[in-house]
């Protein structure tokens, strides 16, 4: 009987100590995500969402030209030909991000070649159709490029391979 009650008060303690451990980890994720909200909702009032933003348009056979257009989702498609993907290739000073945004089926139903982007792990791949480069806040709502950006961006797509 003896036994039992060491074991079963040994198991109690060693489950409180777990229970508490799993509290500790818990209140340091809570931690964490309210510093990630606060820091993305700060980057969002400094460079909030608008109707138009400054974009870097590529199309196939064409130089890279910067171009203002209404921020809504039928303009983004307008101008990939169809539904939208975003793909990542840098980050702004601040943390928020710059993405090309393309048609995600492009591939698949055939739009002109366009770019070869060689991504960081050097793997070239083929981007088609036309798509457009832009900035996005912390809290994801894209945001116009900065004239400099859109310069660097320009300058950046106009050979037909391009390293991001």
């Amino acid at each position: 009987m003896d036994e039992s009650i060491k074991f079963w008060s040994d198991f109690a303690k060693q489950y409180r100590k777990a229970m508490q451990e799993d509290l500790s980890r818990e209140e340091e994720l809570l931690r964490l995500a309210a510093e990630v909200v606060e820091k993305a909702e700060r980057n969002a009032a400094e460079d909030p969402k608008t109707d138009k933003v400054l974009v870097v348009v590529v199309e196939p056979n064409k130089a890279p030209y910067k171009k203002v257009i209404s921020n809504d989702l039928d303009t983004f498609k307008d101008i990939v030909g169809g539904w939208i993907e975003h793909i990542s290739i840098a980050e702004r000073f601040n943390g928020s991000r710059i993405g090309i945004i393309l048609n995600e089926e492009g591939k698949l139903i055939g739009l002109p070649d366009n770019r070869v982007i060689v991504g960081r792990n050097g793997v070239p791949d083929m981007f088609v159709g036309s798509f457009f480069i832009a900035a996005h806040n912390l809290e994801g709502d894209t945001v116009s490029l900065t004239l400099d950006e859109a310069e660097l961006y320009i300058k950046k797509f106009a050979p037909l391979v391009v390293q991001v």
